[in-house]
């Protein structure tokens, strides 16, 4: 039972940030933040994240926007599930994410494309990176009955640490609207933790943002212990 509990929580922290881009939320523009603590140098197309308590960085393409951890924190709040367990999960067991960014600023009237990345504790040690994805999206399932894998949950590598990865799709459903979601998860193992690189968006349309994901992805580092 503790460890369903934990592939629960692990599933919400999944997803957590889908919330703030399914229109439920509308904050003052002011909520986004221009230039992060972990933010360092910039050209004049990208910008580099840096979070050096975690040794992660992560290139961000100039014109996306960071978003406040204030914005995260009311949009997790605000979410409805359809599962009361995953509800009270997320509620009482909120797991900050080291950074998410948004394509644009928020609020933003439909779906808006975002990366999330978290650093959480392994549940079970030793377990492969591909059983515990596989077992936190099923989990997910019980709040989201439409969701079906486009990229069934498989290895990946992400700079040179074997991880996992799966893409699905499912719907956000958000007062009196819908909105067909399209996301992308990695899990890279470091140690006694994981990070959780998470990349949602729209799945038809100009704001697919396949590209820019490829790229934000290839620009990851994640320091050695």
């Amino acid at each position: 039972m503790k460890r369903i509990y934990f592939f629960m929580l692990l599933s919400v922290w999944m997803f957590a940030a889908c919330s703030s881009n399914s229109g439920t939320v509308k904050t003052d523009a002011s909520t986004t933040m221009d230039t992060p603590a972990e933010a360092s140098a910039s050209t004049g197309r990208e910008e580099v994240f840096h979070h050096p308590g975690a040794g992660f960085s992560m290139t961000k393409p100039m014109d996306w926007k960071y978003l406040s951890p204030e914005m995260v924190k009311t949009a997790s709040e605000s979410t409805k599930w359809n599962d009361a367990e995953l509800e009270k999960a997320i509620k009482e067991n909120p797991n900050a994410p080291l950074v998410v960014i948004t394509r644009y600023q928020e609020p933003y009237p439909t779906l808006n494309p975002s990366v999330d990345v978290r650093m959480v504790h392994i549940p079970v040690a030793g377990m492969p990176p591909k059983d515990i994805l596989n077992m936190s999206t099923e989990v997910l399932k019980r709040a989201y009955p439409d969701l079906t894998y486009v990229d069934e949950v498989q290895d990946a590598n992400v700079d040179g640490i074997n991880g996992a990865y799966t893409k699905i799709k499912y719907t956000i459903a958000a007062s009196d609207q819908k909105f067909p979601t399209l996301a992308r998860m990695w899990m890279v193992p470091r140690g006694s933790n994981m990070f959780i690189v998470s990349m949602y968006g729209p799945q038809e349309g100009p704001d697919v943002s396949e590209e820019s994901f490829s790229q934000i992805l290839k620009s990851i580092k994640i320091e050695q212990q």
